[in-house]
């Protein structure tokens, strides 16, 4: 399951709660032109399709599709305020599920 930090389900508590229309969030996974995993994004969702995958952190819900299960299995989502940058971060282990490009290798053999 993701770890949220204490900070980062605040937030995202905040943003979800200020929408009208949102409900909770979404982990998603931002892929290139040849189906390469090359980072991952938070999206405001409302509801949950059939294929999701549902967690309560606290009131604050977190949606995925369970396809990703595996590869966000040991990630850690956090928000920081300092000098350099403000926002989430998306820290996801590397994973064999999100690298893997069906028989061609990953993304370094397209």
């Amino acid at each position: 399951m993701i770890t949220i930090t204490p900070e980062a389900q605040r937030k995202l508590a905040d943003v979800v709660d200020a929408q009208d229309t949102a409900s909770g969030v979404r982990v998603a996974v931002v892929r290139g032109p040849h189906g390469c995993v090359h980072g991952w994004k938070l999206e405001l969702v409302d509801g949950q399709r059939d294929e999701d995958l549902m967690f309560a952190y606290g009131t604050l819900q977190v949606v995925m599709e369970s396809e990703l299960a595996e590869a966000l299995e040991d990630a850690t989502i956090d928000y920081r305020e300092d000098g350099t940058a403000i926002g989430f971060k998306i820290d996801v282990p590397e994973s064999e599920t999100a690298g893997s490009h069906g028989d061609q290798g990953g993304c370094g053999n397209h």
